[in-house]
């Protein structure tokens, strides 16, 4: 499978998803710890996602669960070794007083449950993250009753939102650098969901360098890149010395006052088709407006970038033919901007912006599917941010 995506204006073809389930639940029993907004049922959530996916397949999209991919081709001798050697690293086995002798006896007792466990399971695993504390039993009667153990979870709890982990330029799939320490381990479970589809990643995003998906809107012969509170000035300038983005004109987005209220690109703005372009209207103001570094391609034989100026975002767009599209600070903060384009004009969003951005969608010609995504958005984001579209045509 190849993965490609020159504009967000594109067809779909290709989406990534990852329904929420058990790990989740352990983000919603604290929301403070997981950068979630606030608390949700999480059946409600199933619910919501299932509906998501169900709207893409309508559309048309072949859609792919992080589940499913990670347990692709499993009768492959090497997907299944790979599978089985992230999953073993996933387990943690805390020793209390425990000697080097039973360590091992323990570790090699691990290696040969993981060797019999099936793809459904071990991909538990490997979302799960479980930690396992053993000590010995004072009251032990047999060798099946020597350990006593407690059992705690680090679960992978934001993976449902799989924009961030990845970002798809039109050369291919660039993995991400999470600057939360609670998103990390998205980074990895998601470069081997890709290497078990067959898909190899480009480039992989290293400290002390961060980028998320978010943060990236591709458009033809030019890309948005955020700069702000996420994605950072070392990680984008990793991507631009390797080429990721292609032989187009790369436009740095920077954010003048990064909040977490806003914390990725597609958080104020976003694309309605090729030449309407979204702008939340406190963008628009002084003092708040992002500023664009543009960076143009240079014909070497790898792909590299010179400065070639700078303006407001607003400029940059209304110069590249767009019209704005603006939406009032009460829709941005209802996730108006953060739907998914599936083609020109043609999107699904969310309910909660409200009667008004829907009455105005229309008048713009855009075709919008708004769903019910109250539940989901309590993990702070909308359907954009639960999305990976690896490849558009």
């Amino acid at each position: 499978m190849r993965a490609s995506q020159p504009a967000e204006w594109d067809k779909a073809r290709v989406v990534l998803l990852c329904q929420p389930s058990t790990e989740t639940l352990f983000a919603i029993l604290e929301t403070n710890s997981a950068n979630f907004l606030y608390p949700f049922d999480l059946k409600k959530a199933i619910e919501e996602h299932r509906n998501y996916r169900r709207k893409l397949e309508e559309f048309g999209a072949k859609v792919y669960d992080v589940r499913e991919m990670l347990i692709n081709k499993c009768d492959d001798p090497g997907n299944l070794r790979r599978l089985r050697e992230f999953a073993l690293n996933s387990v943690k086995y805390a020793f209390e007083g425990i000697s080097d002798e039973d360590r091992e006896q323990l570790l090699s007792n691990l290696r040969r449950t993981i060797d019999v466990l099936s793809p459904e399971v071990l991909a538990d695993i490997i979302i799960l993250r479980p930690i396992i504390n053993i000590r010995y039993n004072p009251r032990a009667l047999d060798p099946t009753t020597r350990f006593l153990s407690s059992y705690c979870l680090d679960p992978a709890n934001n993976l449902y939102f799989m924009r961030d982990g990845m970002l798809t330029t039109k050369e291919g799939v660039v993995i991400g650098n999470f600057t939360l320490d609670v998103r990390k381990i998205e980074n990895d479970i998601v470069e081997l969901a890709l290497r078990q589809m067959g898909i190899e990643p480009i480039y992989r995003v290293r400290e002390p360098g961060h980028a998320e998906g978010g943060d990236f809107m591709p458009a033809g012969d030019f890309v948005l890149q955020g700069v702000g509170l996420l994605s950072d000035e070392d990680g984008v300038k990793q991507m631009l010395d390797n080429g990721v983005y292609g032989n187009v004109e790369v436009a740095l987005v920077r954010d003048p006052t990064p909040g977490m209220e806003e914390m990725h690109l597609d958080t104020y703005f976003n694309f309605l088709g090729s030449k309407l372009a979204l702008l939340s209207e406190d963008r628009m103001i002084e003092g708040r407006e992002p500023s664009v570094e543009i960076f143009e391609p240079v014909a070497e034989e790898r792909v590299s970038y010179r400065r070639k100026g700078k303006m407001t975002l607003k400029k940059y767009l209304e110069e590249k033919g767009f019209e704005i599209f603006k939406i009032t600070v009460e829709e941005q903060r209802n996730f108006a901007p953060n739907f998914l384009l599936l083609e020109e004009k043609r999107i699904i969003g969310v309910k909660q912006a409200g009667e008004s951005f829907e009455e105005r969608l229309k008048e713009y010609g855009v075709k919008a599917d708004l769903l019910d995504f109250s539940a989901l958005t309590g993990g702070y984001g909308g359907p954009h941010c639960m999305s990976q579209v690896i490849l558009r045509e």
